[in-house]
């Protein structure tokens, strides 16, 4: 049996020593390589929907130290996006590899093999996407890093957060109220021009009455069925109050869960929900009502 070509015989220990190198860098990029892959903070990645709602902001910002961490986050992000980028390129060169390397290999035949023949691409694209992907995966630890400093911070700071949010809550009701109580005058203005008006067009007749300056559009059923849904006369003055309860309904009433959140969660009762007899929040209640009875009977 003759020997095999020799320049086949060096091909096959190029590849051999190629494919040696690629399985010694996979190795090594499956370890902590040269990025800041933190192994612990992998076993404790978080959700995609935990780090949404990590990520989430207030529609106003006022806390200046939350602004910075949200830019923090939003750098991470960044970085994350661009490594996601550079992961679809390297997988996408790595898809052309074997016609690549097919196209070279072809050109070197048909030029009578002259030369070296070409190295395979294919090895080395492998190392680059898989060092793309490792970079996918420590930028994504960046973000959940920066997420949880967010989180921590909030934490920390949450009680004085919710005394500004209430003053806000105060100063917007404040503005709101001032606005609403000055509606029935802005609107008697506009009854007023619209009798002068009426005058001008009528004078010197009588102008023709018409409606109900009192009622909300005039006592017209159409506007109030459109603007309402409902078919009655209702007063301007009911609307005002629908107002001013809209706006004791949005700085005052919460849920369950919210005011357990807020901290002022209210006990437990049968006002609110069944309980039986020997619940000790029941018996609670009901020596709560007795000693308050006994208060107002001035018993106590």
């Amino acid at each position: 049996m003759t020997d095999p070509n020799p320049m086949l015989k060096a091909a096959a220990t190029a590849n051999a020593a190629m494919r040696a190198d690629v399985a010694q860098t996979k190795l090594r990029l499956r370890g902590v390589g040269d990025l800041p892959l933190d192994r612990e903070a992998a076993a404790r990645e978080i959700s995609e929907e935990e780090r949404a709602l990590r990520d989430s902001r207030p529609r106003t910002r006022r806390w200046r130290s939350l602004e910075k961490l949200d830019h923090a986050v939003d750098r991470a992000k960044q970085r994350q996006a661009d490594a996601g980028a550079r992961l679809q390129e390297a997988e996408a060169v790595l898809a052309r590899a074997p016609e690549d390397d097919a196209r070279a290999l072809a050109d070197w035949l048909a030029g009578g093999e002259r030369g070296s023949r070409p190295p395979a691409a294919l090895y080395e694209r492998e190392r680059d996407r898989d060092a793309a992907k490792l970079l996918v995966v420590a930028a994504m630890l960046e973000v959940d890093r920066a997420l949880e400093r967010r989180l921590q911070h909030i934490e920390r700071h949450r009680p004085q957060m919710i005394k500004d949010a209430r003053r806000d809550i105060e100063d917007a009701r404040n503005q709101l109220q001032t606005h609403t109580e000055a509606l029935p005058t802005l609107r008697q203005a506009l009854l007023d021009a619209r009798e002068t008006l009426l005058w001008a067009a009528a004078y010197p007749d009588r102008a023709e009455n018409f409606g109900f300056t009192d009622a909300a559009a005039l006592g017209l059923r159409e506007p109030i069925r459109r603007a309402l849904a409902v078919d009655t006369r209702i007063a301007y003055s009911g609307i005002i109050a629908a107002l001013e309860e809209d706006a004791t309904a949005i700085a005052e009433v919460f849920g369950a869960e919210q005011k357990k959140q807020l901290g002022i969660e209210e006990p437990r009762s049968p006002q609110s929900e069944a309980m039986w007899e020997n619940d000790p929040d029941h018996i609670a209640w009901k020596r709560a009502e007795l000693e308050r009875l006994q208060r107002q009977l001035g018993l106590r």
